[in-house]
């Protein structure tokens, strides 16, 4: 009774209404940096899973709800009033990566009540779920989530609107009801966040809307993003995951304010985890504003100079580097000294990455690292990297961790290692490691020598191995030597590969 009436109850009609009267006290608590913020969580349905973090930051941003403060950036700010709210017990952790950055959170039922409760008294957000919705003409925040009746009307009357979000459309979102509905109010739109939908190519009305901040079209099927998108000059973040696009026009350039570009199409494991990434027009060094840049050929050398110019970027990720690129590419990383993400990919699966150098960039900040292609040797630089908590390699004959080596790593991910045949891990090496991942690397001859002394370890995932690694590490005798080195791991798991997805088995 209690689940099925909560609606009614918690809006003060039963006796809920003491629990209601609670929450809003943390609620009225809140500084008025915080509310804004909570209050757009409304948009989400019921037990909404919010994984992409970045994402809501990055909308938060945009819409004007975080103070900038000198010294730090916005992002940073962001991130601080998340936690905030996470301290306060208004936002749930639901789950973390290895390295303790948060990977994906939400809100309880009851206190999303509040919130929906909230914002409807002050047309902060409209929600439109159902065949008919009605809404305040003052309403700033749009949600459209699975309405399956034609498109509501009324739309040209939202003057105040800033933001339009869609979740899940069971009818395609078509590029003629966009148009109309651009065509409308919405003339002070921010944030137009189109994830997901069924379009083949950006309404022209799109590049009208001068204050756009905030443009999301990852999932969709457009192709090519037109020579107008110079027009939108004060946006700060494009966002172009799993879509098609390859190339991007010169135009770009002029969209000086932006801190965070993004485009790339990927693969999934049947594909060796392929990865495609766009082509960028000479003179990318003049967004100085980046902060987070992906995937970006290194189709030339200059390409990789320019990147040097970069110098806010915290997040990189750069595909089809050369072996001859690779020493420009370091010399780029001297410049980039707030780099916290790294993510190299080399111009063939079996290419080699030659990232030695006589300098080593300092990277003092960075935490995870990733490096796809054959290396001959791990660059000094490399092992020198005191944060760094997440580290995946790949193409790799042999590995030894040496003592003393990554103090801060939480997560190894050895992938699609295709020549690796042995890895020793030796005492008081990787000491906080607590996940492993070895993936593909069939010519492993057997189990990583040395995980006794892995003491945080709490997964080990052996994933597409060779049928008699997965056959001992299956069979082991308890009194074996093997066996004891991965007595102490409360999880050790086998996966594979079937009809396109994972399946784990669990020792």
């Amino acid at each position: 009774m209690i689940l099925h009436g909560f609606g009614g109850e918690v809006d003060g009609s039963g006796e809920l209404d003491r629990i209601r009267r609670i929450l809003l006290l943390s609620y009225n608590d809140l500084p008025h940096y915080l509310r804004s913020c909570l209050l757009y969580l409304s948009i989400y349905s019921e037990d909404y899973p919010i994984r992409n973090v970045d994402s809501l930051l990055y909308t938060w941003i945009a819409l004007g709800f975080i103070e900038e403060k000198e010294g730090m950036t916005a992002t940073d700010i962001a991130m601080r009033y998340l936690k905030e709210l996470i301290n306060r017990s208004l936002i749930q952790v639901k789950d973390t990566w290895a390295d303790g950055k948060l990977k994906e959170c939400g809100l309880h039922d009851f206190l999303r009540e509040i919130i929906v409760s909230k914002s409807k008294e002050q047309s902060f957000t409209a929600i439109i779920t159902g065949y008919c919705t009605r809404w305040s003409d003052k309403v700033r925040h749009l949600a459209i989530h699975n309405f399956t009746d034609n498109p509501p009307q009324g739309f040209s009357s939202l003057k105040c609107l800033r933001s339009v979000e869609i979740f899940g459309y069971e009818d395609p979102l078509t590029t003629s009801f966009l148009s109309k509905f651009l065509c409308g109010g919405p003339k002070f739109l921010k944030v137009l966040n189109l994830r997901g939908a069924e379009l083949d190519n950006i309404p022209k009305e799109v590049f009208k809307l001068f204050h756009l901040e905030y443009l999301d079209l990852s999932g969709t099927r457009v192709k090519i993003i037109p020579k107008s998108i110079g027009q939108l000059q004060n946006l700060e973040f494009l966002i172009l995951e799993d879509t098609h696009i390859m190339e991007l026009p010169v135009e770009i350039l002029k969209l000086r304010k932006l801190r965070s570009l993004v485009v790339c199409r990927m693969g999934d494991y049947s594909n060796n985890f392929s990865i495609w990434g766009f082509k960028s027009p000479d003179g990318i060094g003049k967004l100085t504003s980046l902060e987070s840049l992906g995937f970006i050929e290194a189709d030339s050398g200059k390409i990789v100079r320019e990147i040097g110019k970069l110098i806010q970027l915290r997040k990189l990720w750069i595909t089809k580097l050369r072996r001859e690129d690779g020493k420009e590419l370091v010399s780029s990383l001297l410049r980039l000294t707030n780099l916290r993400e790294l993510y190299i990919f080399s111009i063939k699966e079996e290419g080699t990455l030659d990232l030695q150098h006589s300098v080593s960039p300092r990277l003092g900040f960075l935490t995870r690292l990733s490096l796809s292609g054959r290396l001959e040797k791990v660059p000094e630089w490399v092992i020198s990297l005191q944060s760094l908590r997440t580290l995946a390699l790949q193409n790799r004959e042999t590995l030894c961790f040496k003592a003393g080596g990554f103090p801060k790593l939480k997560e190894l991910g050895l992938v699609q290692l295709k020549r690796l045949k042995w890895v020793r891990v030796e005492e008081e090496s990787m000491p906080n490691l607590q996940q492993f991942f070895i993936l593909g690397c069939k010519l492993m001859e057997g189990l990583p020598l040395g995980l006794q002394n892995l003491t945080k370890l709490n997964v080990l995932a052996l994933a597409d191995m060779s049928d008699e690694l997965i056959h001992e590490v299956q069979n082991l005798d308890k009194e074996s030597e093997d066996y004891q080195t991965i007595s102490h791991i409360p999880q050790v798991g086998i996966g594979r590969w079937i009809n396109g997805e994972w399946k784990t088995e669990f020792l």
